[in-house]
């Protein structure tokens, strides 16, 4: 887990570049990821330039429906929108069985 490595808009940043999420304004940045014109996920997005407490950066993982070392491979780069909707729809699949 590479928390310690982010921030808070550089996951803002990385959401709204590789899976293409338009956040909304509030108290925090909320947006969702839509697969084949779904919503699939929503993440919650601190506001500023804030360090990511361990637990934090757990829970956005969770909310895109990823682990953690998936996670940060979403914001160091290997793991692009093409790999993120495959694991997505593998792991609707999953569900279904």
């Amino acid at each position: 887990m590479k928390n310690a490595a982010f921030k808070t808009n550089d996951v803002k940043h990385c959401c709204e570049r590789k899976l293409a999420i338009t956040f909304r304004e509030g108290k925090e940045y909320n947006g969702w990821v839509n697969i084949n014109d779904k919503k699939f996920a929503r993440i919650t997005v601190s506001k500023g330039r804030k360090d990511i407490p361990p637990k934090t950066y757990k829970t956005m993982a969770k909310q895109l429906r990823l682990t953690t070392e998936q996670f940060d491979d979403l914001l160091e780069c290997p793991l692009d929108w093409e790999q993120y909707k495959q694991t997505a729809i593998e792991m609707i699949e999953s569900f279904r069985e």
